[in-house]
């Protein structure tokens, strides 16, 4: 059959069985697939009132229309579940290459259910799925499962895995993709550590059949040209998506000293762009599935404490939470840094966020080296960032509080550790400063996942690329004026709901537009779509996902930014800047279809055709 089927693998750990099962063509076309598909699977088969690290919260490993495609871009595939982190709607997104391998298995994706009296591993080789004993993976890193699961199943096999945070149910845990990718976002490494699953191991030998092959191959034609044409994908694939680092630093989009500085030009200058694709660091570059770009750095040390790591290098978001958010500019330190939350499994943003949290107590005086082991936690200082991070993975002393995150972490901590948490809704602050852009700040306070970055593209309106007509997403908006936005953040959220669902990586939408976008879902999926459904897609996908966190808790009182943020700095690019969130909120909520108490209005839900969730929200 061509075309995305919604062909599921539904695997129960707790009674060891697997069946094949199909979601409705309706879901499909209303949902398209991904994190949207996933969330009206959730919907259906989990109550909300869940324990997430109980066997009754179910895993969704899913992809889209696009995903595994040879597309530019398609290389994508979501993880979702009840988040650990945020006791709400979860989910992850990844590349690499699982999600061509699953989908050339025959499958659209896998849901986990249940959860193992002991460590377990499941096999799917095409059509055949097995559940296999992984005792002897417990306790090993993703590096190393990676390796031995590749000896025993080949070198084809592609792999999700967790580390040793995934298995201690630290709350931010990740889920490893081979030894190059991470789903790290929302705690779904610690979904599958109470799970006892330690991996998933895909081999597929299929083709993806397009609904239609020759549409879809002319789409392909104009994506790689427009990818090869565009300054931002030209950017990226020179020197990765660290390339704009040093013009963040500038800009005031780049945070420092746990958001508390806006000149960070020192700091960045050892840290940035160029210094990751220097040739002292720099070995190559690495692409996902199908992709020409190239982002993935390929890195090595060759001197100094940190010498013999070699292997993927840190993204954006990882040198920035790892350097200048703890105030290290040594490129060598965050590598490293950035390879341990690798290995153990953890997410980077939300590790060196709650590192950010305790440098920040330790300058004001509510903790001392009593309290972290004997760690001197002072800014700059990245042995003990290393330590601690080990001790997080691990759940050892100090660590243990830490694991929780930094909102839970600082509770316990006390004597007013909470004013120094930069998080919203339990989720860490992605590296982009609402105070250079005020967008991205109300993206962020009404996040579906909370504090997110990838959810819409709200924060790429500060480039200067980010151009979509079509939605009124132009280069000239005024993002320092809290006044206007509501609009336009909308249409980033409902553009956001498409691309996460289909699955296109969040990098090629600067290059593309409606008609493209339009163009490659339809031919992918077989569904004669035209742009104005795909937004109403988005539009419905958004809500869903907000009314699935209201169901769990959510209310306005949790659309809020953190008092770091609304704290002006005295120097930078942003000086003298923040957003004024209630009125910008109180011109978003009419706008976005949200009554007073954050939950979506019945007309809203009824006009997209979500009686069921208005039954649930208003009964």
């Amino acid at each position: 059959m061509a075309g995305f089927q919604g062909r599921m693998l539904e695997v129960n750990l707790s009674k060891g069985s697997s069946r094949e099962t199909f979601v409705e063509k309706d879901s499909l076309r209303k949902y398209i697939g991904g994190s949207g598909l996933g969330a009206k699977l959730l919907f259906d088969r989990v109550s909300p009132d869940v324990d997430p690290l109980s066997p009754e919260n179910t895993l969704f490993v899913l992809g889209g229309p696009i995903s595994g495609t040879s597309l530019p871009g398609g290389a994508r595939f979501s993880i979702c579940a009840k988040s650990p982190q945020t006791d709400m709607w979860g989910e992850a997104c990844c590349g690499g290459n699982f999600a061509a391998e699953m989908r050339g298995a025959g499958w659209d994706g896998i849901i986990v259910e249940g959860a193992s009296d002991r460590p377990a591993y499941v096999l799917v080789e095409d059509g055949k799925v097995e559940i296999k004993d992984a005792s002897d993976l417990w306790g090993k890193d993703t590096h190393q499962v990676a390796d031995l699961l590749k000896e025993q199943h080949g070198k084809k096999a592609k792999i999700l895995s967790i580390g040793d945070a995934g298995e201690r149910l630290v709350k931010f845990a990740a889920v490893a993709n081979d030894n190059r990718g991470f789903a790290a976002r929302c705690g779904m490494g610690a979904v599958m550590g109470s799970k006892k699953l330690k991996a998933i191991v895909v081999k597929g030998n299929g083709k993806i059949e397009m609904a239609d092959p020759e549409r879809f191959a002319e789409c392909r034609k104009v994506l790689i040209q427009k990818a090869k044409d565009h300054i931002a994908t030209q950017v990226l694939g020179m020197m990765g998506t660290n390339a704009a680092l040093g013009v963040s630093a500038v800009t005031g989009d780049l945070p420092a000293k746990n958001w508390m500085i806006g000149d960070n030009s020192t700091i960045a200058a050892g840290i940035d762009g160029s210094v990751l694709s220097s040739p002292q660091y720099l070995t190559g570059n690495d692409s996902c599935h199908g992709c020409m770009v190239g982002c993935k750095r390929m890195v090595q040390i060759t001197e100094g404490p940190y010498k013999g790591m070699s292997g993927p290098g840190p993204e954006y978001e990882g040198v920035a939470s790892l350097g200048s958010l703890l105030m290290i500019g040594d490129m060598a330190a965050v590598i490293r840094m950035n390879e341990i939350c690798n290995q153990h499994g953890i997410d980077c943003i939300s590790a060196g966020a709650t590192l950010a949290m305790v440098m920040d107590c330790w300058e004001r005086g509510i903790i001392s080296a009593k309290d972290t082991d004997g760690i001197e936690m002072t800014w700059g200082n990245a042995e003990a960032a290393i330590q601690m991070l080990h001790k997080i993975a691990r759940r050892e002393g100090f660590g243990d509080i830490l694991a929780e995150g930094s909102k839970r972490a600082s509770e316990k901590i006390g004597n007013g550790a909470s004013q120094c948490t930069v998080e919203i809704k339990g989720m860490e602050v992605p590296m982009h400063d609402p105070r250079a852009n005020y967008a991205a700040g109300l993206a962020y306070a009404t996040g579906i996942r909370g504090a997110c970055h990838t959810s819409d593209p709200s924060y790429s309106l500060s480039s200067g690329v980010m151009d979509w007509p079509e939605l009124g997403l132009v280069p000239t908006i005024n993002l320092k004026e809290s006044s206007g936005l509501a609009q336009v953040v909308k249409n980033c959220q409902d553009l956001g709901g498409i691309y996460n669902s289909a699955v296109l990586c969040y990098m090629l939408i600067m290059p593309v537009n409606a008609e493209d976008i339009t163009n490659v879902i339809s031919a992918a999926s077989g569904f004669d779509y035209d742009f104005k459904e795909l937004i109403e897609c988005g539009e419905r996908i958004w809500h869903l996902k907000r009314g699935l966190s209201n169901l769990m808790g959510i209310a306005a009182k949790d659309d809020r930014l953190p008092k770091q943020i609304l704290t002006p700095t005295t120097e930078g690019g942003s000086a003298g800047c923040a957003p004024d969130i209630e009125l910008m909120l109180k011109e978003f909520y009419p706008v976005r279809g949200l009554a007073d108490d954050g939950r979506p209005t019945k007309d809203t839900l009824e006009r997209l055709g979500l009686s069921e969730l208005a039954t649930k929200l208003y009964t």
